[in-house]
């Protein structure tokens, strides 16, 4: 009886090893050398399956649109793993274009929903004592850079790119708390 309960064991622990082995996760992984400073391309990243691993932090292969463009903040080398440090915060903004985060609400944009390079539109909201006006709101045309994770009451940082001459006014407005962000239609 101990030695089935031992085979019986054994195997148990041989299956769920084997399991484990098989989740992996998509990364990037540098494809040649590239020089701190410059700038990344598709050419400059390959993909790598890992099996996951909480200690390793690498880039994941779903965000590699969001790399390409970006700065080289240390020498790359081939055959590394690619990693968020390694990189530069974002891609450079057009001419004309300024980069403003805004803070939204729970329920004041559809977080989920938003990628970089979505076009949406940034209205100003009433506080929460005074009525909505019958008026259309104030709103600006912004494109999404990057939409941060939820903090603990559901507020969302959403940093988006408006062009310079409404960026001190979208500033001002988030700084209020009191903005909203709706996805324009994409197609």
């Amino acid at each position: 009886m101990l030695g089935v309960l031992v085979t019986l064991v054994g195997v148990l622990g041989t299956s769920m090893l084997v399991r484990s082995a098989g989740d992996r996760v998509d990364v990037l992984a540098v494809a040649r050398d590239v020089p701190a400073g410059q700038q990344i391309t598709a050419e400059d990243l390959t993909t790598a399956a890992l099996p996951q691993d909480p200690a390793l932090q690498p880039v994941k292969a779903s965000e590699k649109d969001s790399v390409i463009g970006r700065r080289a903040t240390a020498p790359l080398h081939r055959g590394e793993l690619l990693a968020n440090t390694q990189i530069h915060g974002g891609k450079a903004l057009p001419d004309g274009q300024d980069l403003v985060a805004v803070e939204v609400q729970r329920g004041a944009a559809p977080a989920d929903a938003l990628a970089p390079g979505d076009q949406v539109k940034v209205i100003s909201t009433p506080g929460k004592d005074e009525a909505v006006s019958k008026s259309a709101p104030d709103e600006l045309q912004a494109t999404i850079v990057k939409v941060g994770t939820p903090n603990a009451s559901g507020a969302v940082v959403i940093q988006v790119a408006v062009a310079g001459t409404d960026s001190a006014q979208l500033a001002a407005r988030a700084a209020t708390g009191r903005v909203a962000i709706v996805l324009s239609a994409k197609g």
